[in-house]
């Protein structure tokens, strides 16, 4: 089933809204690659397009904070969004290592969370 809109992204069948998603794309070059003595760069691509999505979400309580971090953080799992580089939708094996939050409130909504960020890092092949 696709997303229901393009600044959307789902994890398994779960969509979430973030409120902003930042892709990045990094090259990932053998060993073997590098300068010769005459100044040529001989590159020899492993992986050319590796992707990383910086994700924030929008202001939640501590219900919706545990819902998504407890998909992510520390563990590999299937994220499908849109990636710009291909102008389409996908469905990428990723990894999180780092997650954040920011307590707002202890007392509104039983908590209240804002600035929630993670990075969806592309496993590759």
């Amino acid at each position: 089933m696709a997303l229901t809109s393009k600044s959307n992204f789902k994890i398994g069948s779960k969509e979430f809204a973030p409120q902003s998603i930042k892709p990045s794309f990094d090259s990932l070059a053998s060993e073997d690659s590098g300068r010769t003595d005459d100044g040529v760069m001989h590159i020899e691509w492993v992986k050319p397009k590796l992707r990383k999505y910086e994700i924030q979400m929008p202001p939640c309580n501590s219900a919706q904070a545990y819902e998504i971090l407890s998909l992510v953080q520390g563990k590999d799992y299937n994220i499908t969004i849109w990636d710009i580089s291909t102008n389409q939708e996908q469905t990428i094996h990723c990894y999180t290592s780092n997650s954040s939050a920011d307590c707002y409130s202890g007392i509104l909504h039983d908590g209240f969370w804002k600035g929630i960020s993670f990075s969806a890092i592309e496993l590759g092949d």
